[in-house]
């Protein structure tokens, strides 16, 4: 959530900010009016609240009547006020919370992925002496992956990893995860389902459209993780951290449940868009300091890059436009890896700073120098299902078998994958 303090300070930059984001700038003006009307109640309120103290103190025994009528007065005045002030501040506190991230300086504007800015390419695209296929029909003639018996049971946007498939994505999985416990992070799995209240902490919905944004039980006030982020961010929600303690560095497993509302005609094709898949990630929390969230911010950006360069996949660094940025993020980079069988980089990794603003509606806190300051919350993808799905194309032989990189085959006890006999 945005700092009303940092509105009422600075409106003209978080205007630019919501034109940048392609978002309505006149909740600025509505913001500040009902802020000054909010602090006008606050004001009388106060005022009333010391006019019946002062009453109550010139009680001398038995009240008078016109003590008694003065009395009853403040009393029905100050609760007409209080009512006021509590319907004008549970209307800020609505538009506040639609208000997202400031971006930082340099993340480009743009109004939506299609005006990201690549920065970096790494490694050689495959060539192939024939035509490569996609994963979707790699996998079924692998007989790794099946589509169409998921849809039969599932619906659509679902899919089985089968046989070497299967073990092929919990290598991918645990080669990432012990990858990051070497490296000092503190694992995780997480539950996969959270309150209610708890979602709307991690600050990408509101509370109006909470329960139709995820997968959710609402009779049970539960809603599915779409990232192990939503339960993993909230485990120090209302703590203050020791300062020493930071930076605290996790790396989850979790499987993610995502509804891709309004994506429907894309993707449909194979498991690149899927509402079910397994994800690794990191979340960090540092202490409140651009300098030292956004060098974090970079070190976990390498450290999803090191994964990619494992499994020997060509990719892109793209920074994230403004437009492109989900609520909470002040910056945001994607490693987008090469798909042969569609001749183009897709988005496999994202790696993101939050700054201050989820941990203020998280009441997460760092003692610094006798004061409590908001922490700083970083979250990166470190490696996801697409992983295999980008390894099952880039690896794949003229044979139609596929190559598994060096850095799994100890996880996986084979080093290929041959086409299923006939």
């Amino acid at each position: 959530m945005i700092d009303i303090n940092f509105l009422r300070q600075n409106p003209d930059a978080v205007r630019q900010a919501l034109v940048n984001r392609q978002k309505d700038s006149s909740v600025v003006d509505s913001i500040i009016s009902l802020d000054t009307s909010r602090r006008q109640l606050l004001s009388e309120v106060e005022k009333l609240r010391s006019n019946q103290n002062t009453l109550n103190r010139q009680f001398q025994g038995k009240p008078t009547p016109d003590q008694i009528k003065q009395a009853a007065a403040i009393k029905d005045n100050l609760k007409q006020i209080e009512t006021q002030l509590k319907s004008v501040e549970e209307e800020q506190n609505k538009i506040i919370e639609e208000i997202p991230n400031i971006p930082a300086d340099d993340v480009p504007v743009g109004k939506d992925d299609t005006e990201n800015v690549v920065i970096k390419t790494v490694g050689q695209i495959p060539k192939f002496d024939f035509k490569p296929l996609d994963h979707a029909d790699l996998g079924e003639k692998l007989d790794v992956i099946d589509v169409k018996k998921a849809a039969q049971v599932s619906g659509s946007r679902f899919g089985y990893y089968k046989g070497q498939g299967a073990v092929l994505e919990m290598a991918v999985m645990f080669y990432a995860f012990k990858k990051l416990i070497k490296k000092g992070f503190v694992g995780m799995i997480p539950p996969t389902m959270i309150k209610s209240s708890t979602e709307w902490k991690c600050g990408y919905a509101s509370n109006k459209n909470l329960f139709n944004a995820y997968y959710s039980s609402p009779e049970d006030d539960l809603v599915f993780i779409s990232s192990s982020e939503h339960s993993v961010v909230p485990y120090h929600m209302d703590e203050i951290i020791p300062a020493n303690q930071l930076p605290l560095k996790y790396v989850n497993f979790s499987p993610c449940f995502r509804r891709e509302a309004g994506t429907y005609g894309k993707d449909m094709k194979g498991m690149l868009r899927v509402h079910f898949f397994n994800k690794v990630e990191m979340n960090v929390f540092t202490l409140p300091d651009f300098k030292i969230s956004d060098d974090m911010c970079l070190e976990m950006l390498s450290n999803a890059e090191e994964i990619m360069q494992d499994l020997e996949l060509p990719y892109q660094v793209v920074k994230s436009c403004t437009g492109d940025l989900p609520q909470p993020n002040r910056r945001m980079y994607d490693i987008n890896s090469w798909f042969p069988g569609q001749e183009a980089y897709r988005e496999t990794q994202s790696c993101s700073n939050c700054g201050d603003y989820q941990a203020r509606r998280l009441n997460t806190k760092v003692k610094i120098d006798g004061k409590n300051e908001l922490v700083h919350i970083l979250n990166s993808t470190l490696v996801t299902d697409r992983a295999v799905l980008a390894i099952l194309e880039n690896h794949q032989q003229s044979d139609g078998s596929v190559l598994i990189p060096k850095a799994l085959q100890p996880y996986t006890d084979f080093s290929i994958i041959k086409p299923k006999q006939s």
